[in-house]
């Protein structure tokens, strides 16, 4: 008998970059206008709108043939993209934007602080081995003013902490019974470029590990119905993936939303805990 080998997270990442296929996984529901169209390691969502798609995150260059053939699989044409979103500025989700807005024409969105950000030397990715791949944003948000998008809603929130411009993202669309339904999804939680040691070496302000951790507390109070993660392994999303993939009532969790705040912010504080947290 086999042994099973264990997947570690860097085995994962690893796959992404070098034998993509080992991270596919077929696109699923999360929401009533919402598929996951990403893979094993970080996420990308697709949303179907009266007046076109959009896209939440891009995955990496590598893995942008996956994407698109998820699209494909979903009965939509990559080419209806109107918008893509970026959360942040890390490889893992802006590296395909450029090769996505040359095939579709879709203008790319990010937040001026990352846009910022992404441009001083300190924030290059390339010793990641991933391609890095120069995009121009098209828009940035402004948080006071919604994205529509014919009959679905697209409210941004500025949630600092992972990068200085990470944006949170509230999708609010009908059902089929003609009830709103709140997607959520935070633009992302990893610790691992938020300790003290790692700010430190990019040159970026200790001061966003409380931003993070005030962010957490104050987006508890917006209502959530639907709660999934920017990368797969910050939560159980997968776990939830019912057998009709086109289901998506698994998802709906009310109390997720908070509780999947206070978690990522309590990993935080241990891991700061464990090395010099200066406020």
């Amino acid at each position: 008998m086999s042994k099973e080998v264990k997947v570690t997270p860097m085995d994962t990442v690893n796959n992404a970059r070098t034998m993509p296929w080992k991270v596919a996984i077929e696109p699923f529901r999360v929401a009533p206008r919402v598929w996951y169209v990403g893979n094993t390691w970080v996420g990308s969502f697709l949303i179907q709108t009266s007046e076109g798609l959009a896209l939440i995150d891009t995955t990496v260059m590598e893995d942008l043939y996956l994407l698109i053939d998820s699209i494909h699989r979903l009965g939509f044409d990559p080419k209806d993209l109107k918008h893509i979103f970026l959360t942040h500025a890390h490889m893992d989700h802006d590296g395909a934007a450029r090769a996505l807005k040359e095939l579709t024409g879709a203008k790319v969105w990010l937040s001026r602080e990352d846009e910022e950000w992404r441009h001083r030397p300190e924030a290059d990715m390339s010793d990641t081995g991933f391609s890095i791949v120069p995009y121009e944003t098209d828009c940035f948000y402004e948080d006071e003013t919604p994205i529509v998008m014919g009959d679905v809603v697209i409210r941004t929130r500025l949630s600092a902490g992972h990068t200085p411009g990470t944006t949170s993202f509230f999708v609010e669309m009908k059902d089929e019974e003609g009830k709103t339904v709140v997607w959520g999804m935070h633009g992302g939680v990893g610790i691992n470029t938020m300790n003290t040691d790692y700010l430190q070496k990019v040159r970026l302000p200790l001061s966003l590990q409380e931003d993070f951790f005030r962010g957490c507390e104050e987006m508890k109070s917006i209502h959530v119905d639907i709660c999934t993660p920017s990368h797969p392994s910050h939560s159980d999303m997968l776990e939830r993936i019912p057998e009709d993939r086109n289901d998506y009532r698994p998802f709906v969790d009310e109390g997720k939303w908070p509780a999947f705040l206070e978690e990522r912010a309590e990993s935080l504080r241990k891991v700061l805990e464990r090395g010099v947290y200066q406020r």
